[in-house]
């Protein structure tokens, strides 16, 4: 059986606490192959949030604005690893660089459950 839309968000998007690297385009680079995003293509983007899925669920709720359909805004900000590929190509191996930030979150959500990470804001 796959994993739900909210698996595959915690899979790609929740890191907590954060993984060690001696840097962190190392991070990116050992996250994005461990997280399986690397296996036949290179995902060009993708951003670790660096909180317990507990309190990124609660966006869903209380913590969150409703935006559009079913996005949500964070309240409160979020520490973040944004994972970017360089160069082009998008076949492996796969090669990283980083951005780390601390910012509001914009995320879909289905059922109560963050299933889709949209951007920061």
């Amino acid at each position: 059986m796959g994993e739900t839309h909210y698996e595959k968000f915690l899979r790609q998007h929740v890191d907590y606490p954060k993984n060690s690297a001696p840097d962190s385009r190392t991070y990116c680079n050992q996250m994005m192959q461990r997280r399986g995003m690397t296996s036949s293509v290179c995902k060009f983007t993708n951003t670790f949030v660096h909180a317990s899925a507990v309190t990124i669920n609660t966006v869903c709720g209380s913590g969150g604005t409703s935006a559009s359909g079913d996005l949500r805004n964070s309240k409160a900000s979020f520490t973040l690893t944004t994972c970017r590929l360089q160069g082009g190509s998008q076949t492996p191996p796969c090669n990283y660089n980083a951005e780390t930030s601390t910012q509001r979150i914009f995320i879909a959500c289905e059922g109560g459950l963050p299933v889709h990470y949209d951007k920061s804001i």
